[in-house]
C-alpha cells in the first residue's frame, strides 16, 4: 500500500476554553504540530521528533466555535527528515472568492526515530505533478538557507534579567504523560503553545494591556523535554515598534532535582494590542547596552530572513 503524503484533521474550539472569543496562537500552533506529526510519521512509517516549525503569519483570527480544518502534505524528504507543510482553514469563514479562509500556513520538519529513539532514514517522497516538483525544490532551497541562519541568535549574550530594562517573563511548567508523543517526548505542540504563553503575559505586562501574537517566528527544537520534566520558559521584549513588540523566547528542560537545565527551545515572536481588530500603540523600549543593540540587531536580522523563506500553500491540488 502507497504511503499517504497528506494529512486531513478537524478540530473545534469551545468559548469556555478562549473567553476573548479567539482561539489564541498556541492552540492554533499546537492544532498544526499535530496534523504535522500525523503526516510525518505515516510517511515515517514510525514516530517522529519536531526539528523545527517555521514562520507563522496570522493572517485570520481564529474564531470560538466553529470548524477548524488542518491540513498537511509532504513538500521535501533528506535522509531522516519530513518536511511538511501544513495550513488553517475556517470553511465557515469565506473569502471574498467564496473560498475558505486561511488562517495561517507554516512548514515543519520532523525527523523519523526508531524505537530507541535513534534517527532513522526515511524513504524519499517523489512527487507525482509539476507543482509537486516545485514545492520540492523551493523546500530544498529553503532548508539550505535555514541552516545557514539559525545560529544568528546563538552568537549573542543576553544580558541579566536584573540588568535589562526589557520586560522578562520567567514561566514554569511540568511534562505530563498525556501531553507526550509515543516515543515519550512532550509534543512540539505543547512546548510551542508554552512559548506562547510567555510571549503573551511578557507583551500584556510590557503593554498594559493583553496582547496578542501576529507572528511566530522559526521554532528551533535543540533537545527533547520528558514525562515528569521541569520546563522553564523565558520571554523578553528585544525591539519594539510604534505597534508591535519583538520577544525572543527560550526554554530549558531537566529533572525537578536538576538546577542546572539545558536549552531545548527558542523562537521569535511579534505580539501588537489589538482593538477593534486593529493594532494599538505601544509603549517604546530602547535597547541602552551594547548586547541589547546586538540582541535587537540579529532578532531583527532574523524575522526579515524568516520572511524571506515563507511560502504560501499553492492552489494546486495535493499530489
Amino acid at each position: 500500500m502507497r504511503s499517504r503524503s497528506s494529512i486531513t484533521l478537524h478540530f473545534r474550539a469551545e468559548a469556555y476554553d478562549h473567553p476573548s472569543g479567539y482561539v489564541d496562537a498556541g492552540t492554533v500552533m499546537s492544532w498544526l504540530d499535530k496534523v504535522g506529526y500525523a503526516a510525518a510519521a505515516t510517511w515515517a512509517g514510525s514516530n517522529v521528533q519536531a526539528t523545527y516549525i517555521g514562520n507563522m503569519k496570522f493572517g485570520h483570527p481564529v474564531p470560538v466555535d466553529t470548524q477548524i480544518t488542518a491540513q498537511a502534505r509532504l513538500i521535501y524528504t533528506e535522509n531522516t527528515q519530513v518536511h511538511v507543510q501544513g495550513r488553517l482553514t475556517l470553511p465557515e469563514v469565506l473569502d471574498d472568492d467564496g473560498e475558505p479562509t486561511v488562517a495561517t500556513w507554516v512548514v515543519m520538519v520532523y525527523e523519523a526515530v526508531d524505537a530507541k529513539g535513534h534517527p532513522k532514514q526515511v524513504k524519499p517522497w517523489e512527487p507525482r505533478t509539476e507543482a509537486g516538483h516545485k514545492r520540492r525544490e523551493v523546500a530544498k532551497a529553503r532548508s539550505i538557507e535555514h541552516a545557514r541562519g539559525e545560529d544568528a541568535l546563538g552568537q549573542v549574550s543576553f544580558p541579566d534579567p536584573a540588568e535589562t530594562t526589557a520586560e522578562v517573563v520567567l514561566l514554569c511548567f511540568i511534562a505530563h504523560a498525556a501531553q507526550v508523543t509515543p516515543g515519550f517526548r512532550l509534543q512540539g505542540g505543547t512546548l510551542m503553545s508554552w512559548l506562547d504563553e510567555a510571549a503573551f503575559v511578557c507583551a500584556s505586562r510590557w503593554a498594559g494591556k493583553p496582547a496578542v501574537a501576529v507572528f511566530a517566528g522559526g521554532v528551533q527544537f535543540y533537545h527533547g523535554v520528558y514525562v515528569g520534566d521541569v520546563v522553564e520558559i523565558e520571554a523578553r521584549i528585544v525591539h519594539t515598534t510604534e505597534r508591535s513588540m519583538y520577544l525572543v523566547v527560550r526554554a530549558w528542560s531537566g529533572k525537578p532535582e536538576q538546577r542546572d537545565l539545558r536549552p531545548v527551545a527558542q523562537s521569535i515572536a511579534i505580539m501588537v494590542v489589538a482593538e477593534e481588530g486593529k493594532a494599538e500603540p505601544v509603549p517604546s523600549w530602547h535597547p541602552a547596552t551594547e548586547a541589547e543593540k546586538q540582541l535587537q540587531h540579529r532578532t531583527i536580522e532574523l524575522v526579515s530572513m524568516r520572511n524571506k523563506n515563507v511560502y504560501e500553500w499553492s492552489t494546486v491540488e495535493v499530489p
